[in-house]
């Protein structure tokens, strides 16, 4: 199947009320992971942009939210301080630190990570 054919179901699939009800055979919470390859990305952006501001225009009763990863981590350092620090810490003790003292930091894997709270606190009722 093509990256285009997996995006067209990938589209649909969404406007299912039970894909944003997260109604599975166990009530399991719905996490999707659409894997692609890394050299398609913009071809993926593209398209999830395409779908974003399609549902904006729609009369569906649900919003379609974009969160990327990179932008929220910079938003929490700036937010904190710590962005110019980071640029320092890694010229003195190398990426492998400054990833592991970032990901510290974000708490990734903690329950209280601060990556989730700021995307639960920037999305919307009825939002995927």
């Amino acid at each position: 199947m093509t990256l285009d054919e997996r995006l067209d179901i990938v589209e649909e699939m969404i406007k299912r009320p039970s894909f944003r009800e997260n109604k599975g055979l166990g009530n399991e919470v719905g996490y999707y992971i659409f894997d692609y390859p890394a050299e398609k990305e913009l071809i993926v952006r593209e398209r999830i942009n395409y779908i974003r501001k399609k549902n904006e225009s729609s009369i569906e009763k649900y919003k379609v939210v974009v969160f990327d990863l990179y932008d929220i981590t910079i938003s929490i350092l700036k937010e904190k301080g710590y962005l110019e620090k980071c640029y320092d810490f890694e010229r003195k003790y190398g990426f492998e630190r400054i990833v592991k003292s970032v990901g510290n930091m974000l708490r990734i894997t903690s329950s209280n990570s601060l990556i989730i709270q700021h995307i639960k606190g920037n999305t919307p009722e009825n939002a995927i």
